[in-house]
């Protein structure tokens, strides 16, 4: 948001391009060729639940379209809690592809249904010989960043900015490093 949307009275910020997400699918050869990592066949979507009635009802009506979606392209569902409070809606397909476009779906829902704020990231699950390997969607940004988990609570930071290097023409990778959070226990790996 910029001084003249300020002026113009514009005050909610853009809502970031879930298509972005797709870049996920078109980088899979670099990821799997050229970094050498595998993806999980997991990824999840973490979003602040809410107490009201609208988003219990949205969460059945995406429980259902989700049993659709598993019926089409395979591509499983569970929901879990983290001990941080959030809702994960954990999905798990061997086809990439199918896996972009499910998490797409649940994303671009929940933000047409007016949760778009509760919204926090997309996590995709990969691993390498070293251990696992997340790239993160941040929902508020618009763009990705490498995680890459290591023991109790530390991260691989020099892997991370490697990744950052190799995927930086094929996805929008977060610029401002400290942006880049933590995800730790994401159900997928």
């Amino acid at each position: 948001m910029g001084l003249l949307d300020i002026l113009r009275g514009e005050r909610r910020p853009r809502r970031p391009d879930l298509d972005k997400l797709f870049a996920i699918s078109t980088a899979e050869g670099t990821l799997v060729i050229d970094l050498a990592l595998r993806p999980s066949g997991k990824a999840g979507v973490c979003f602040k639940p809410v107490q009201m009635a609208q988003f219990d009802e949205l969460m059945r009506e995406l429980d259902e379209l989700l049993a659709i979606s598993e019926r089409t392209s395979g591509t499983r569902m569970r929901r879990s809690q983290d001990d941080l409070g959030f809702t994960w809606i954990v999905l798990e397909d061997e086809d990439l592809p199918d896996l972009v476009t499910t998490v797409h779906l649940v994303n671009r829902t929940l933000e047409e249904r007016g949760f778009g704020e509760q919204l926090l990231c997309s996590v995709f699950g990969f691993a390498n010989e070293a251990g696992p390997v997340l790239l993160v969607y941040g929902y508020k940004r618009g763009s990705f960043y490498p995680f890459v988990p290591r023991g109790d609570r530390t991260r691989d930071t020099p892997t991370e900015l490697r990744l950052q290097a190799a995927l930086g023409r094929e996805l929008p990778i977060e610029a401002e490093l400290e942006r880049w959070f933590p995800v730790w226990g994401a159900p997928v790996t």
